[in-house]
């Protein structure tokens, strides 16, 4: 299957509009990339809510050249009871035919094969609820049904509900199988029982790598300049921005009295209220002076905040894919992460640390675990280690656009064939 021969429509159950862009805006990266890959991609992108905030609309947006599909599907709280499958197939017949009026109503694009031709496979983006809005269309068009899973809690079901069984009846037809970590892929493969998941890793726009580094050798010496440790996210609890500013505290004390220049502290991300907790815990720790904080900033200007850092923190409870840990790599951070399904498949020796499993034990065991963890990247750091140049090397052959074109690709290969290989039930 060459990419110029693919017409790939995605699925995701979340994907960033005008008034949130960046709600899964990775999933709108993740098109562009297929598309520069040569790919013709298509996005129907139904997101799940409860019935009162559901809304009959659908819009159809042309985005660069990719048609948009937006709308809600309306859901049985908690699944109690069975309907969400048929409610999901429902709207994903308009949508459907809505995408299929905008593909008509193009330019037909020169070499494509023709305007109207059907979609060769159906990309599904999380199973709750794209894979039934998938499974719908990849019906309608005869094409391969693919599947990526993201989410942590797709797990946590009960495998005698109805809203298992609906998704495992849909999830079954899927040809291709694929998880954003190693680990996430073991733990699917015993949930669902349908299988191996293969592992394809969240990538990174190539004009990341390309995004300037101050000079690396003033790290390096008696008269180092001081280090950065920056963490980018929304400052949720889940990703523990106060034990990750409690310990940054700690090195910076430590480095005060080893007569350096303390290491500094920056924050990308967050509202207003969660910014002024965590500025007061830094005044409290004594750091205020040498810590950044943010807010929230747009997408396109986070990779030049992180550039200007040494270090990357991510100290998350749960974490399926981490995309911000390949984007640190790309701009040459080392890594420092807890031993998530993505810390563990993300972080390799040579790019940073990954703590211990007894770090996760209690808030002070990861705060002691994170103070050593950024002790020893920071002083190899000193002596000449973690280069970023390396790092930036080692993350473009596993996270840049070309592996994961080639990845997908592979996994639409395997979709199609399974839907040629087969009758392509529809039951």
């Amino acid at each position: 299957m060459r990419s110029s021969d693919v017409h790939v429509v995605l699925t995701p159950s979340w994907y960033p509009d005008r008034s949130r862009p960046h709600n899964g805006s990775f999933f709108r990266d993740q098109a562009r990339m297929l598309q520069r890959g040569g790919m013709r991609v298509g996005v129907i992108a139904l997101e799940p809510v409860s019935f009162w905030q559901a809304r009959r609309e659908l819009t159809a947006d042309v985005e660069e050249g990719i048609v948009v599909v937006r709308g809600t599907v309306p859901t049985i709280p908690k699944g109690a009871l069975p309907g969400d499958r048929m409610a999901a197939r429902a709207v994903a017949a308009r949508a459907v035919r809505l995408y299929e009026e905008t593909i008509r109503s193009l330019p037909e694009p020169s070499g494509s094969g023709g305007a109207q031709a059907a979609p060769d496979v159906v990309h599904a983006h999380s199973v709750f609820t794209g894979i039934h809005v998938g499974r719908y269309a990849a019906e309608h068009w005869g094409a391969g049904l693919a599947i990526t899973e993201h989410r942590p809690s797709s797990t946590d079901r009960s495998v005698h509900g109805w809203r298992y069984r609906a998704l495992r009846r849909d999830l079954r037809h899927a040809g291709g199988r694929a998880v954003v970590s190693t680990p996430f892929a073991e733990a699917l493969r015993d949930y669902w029982r349908l299988g191996e998941w293969r592992s394809i890793a969240l990538p990174v726009n190539d004009d990341v790598f390309d995004v300037s580094r101050p000079a690396d050798q003033d790290r390096q010496g008696d008269n180092a300049r001081a280090l950065t440790v920056c963490h980018v996210s929304h400052l949720g609890r889940n990703k523990r921005p106060e034990e990750t500013i409690r310990a940054v505290a700690r090195l910076a004390r430590a480095d005060l009295a080893a007569g350096r220049e303390p290491t500094r502290l920056l924050l990308v991300g967050g509202e207003d209220h969660e910014i002024e907790a965590l500025r007061e815990l830094a005044r409290a720790e004594g750091i205020e002076q040498t810590s950044t904080f943010t807010g929230r900033v747009p997408h396109d200007e986070v990779s030049g905040l992180m550039a200007a850092s040494d270090v990357f923190v991510l100290a998350s409870e749960v974490e399926a894919g981490g995309t911000v840990l390949a984007e640190a790599q790309a701009l040459g951070l080392a890594c420092v992460a807890t031993p998530t399904w993505a810390g563990r498949f993300m972080v390799e020796p040579e790019t940073g640390l990954v703590l211990p499993a007894e770090a996760q034990a209690d808030d002070d065991a990861l705060v002691a675990a994170l103070t050593e963890a950024l002790t020893q990247v920071t002083d190899a750091i000193r002596a000449g280690g973690y280069c970023p140049e390396t790092i930036r090397a080692r993350a473009r052959r596993r996270f840049g656009e070309e592996t994961f074109v080639k990845a997908c690709r592979e996994l639409y290969e395997q979709a199609c064939g399974e839907i040629s290989g087969s009758a392509g039930s529809t039951q």
